[in-house]
């Protein structure tokens, strides 16, 4: 397990960050906002991972676009 530097953004502006263990980025961010994600293209409400080399980004899985 890794550990990721999790955030949730609106735009380019944190509200919240946590810290997760995780084999993967993408389970780092599911596991530290309890909300399943998917890849970001230019979504307001985002999700950013940042590990020992990369930084991922992801949205929130959402039926209605700019949704939490």
């Amino acid at each position: 397990m890794r550990v990721y530097r999790v955030e949730e953004m609106v735009g380019d502006m944190p509200i919240s960050h946590r810290v997760a263990s995780a084999a993967t980025p993408w389970e780092a961010a599911r596991k530290a906002t309890g909300k399943d994600v998917t890849a970001r293209t230019d979504e307001r409400f985002w999700v950013r991972v940042e590990g020992t080399r990369a930084v991922y980004k992801y949205a929130f899985k959402s039926g209605v676009p700019g949704r939490l």
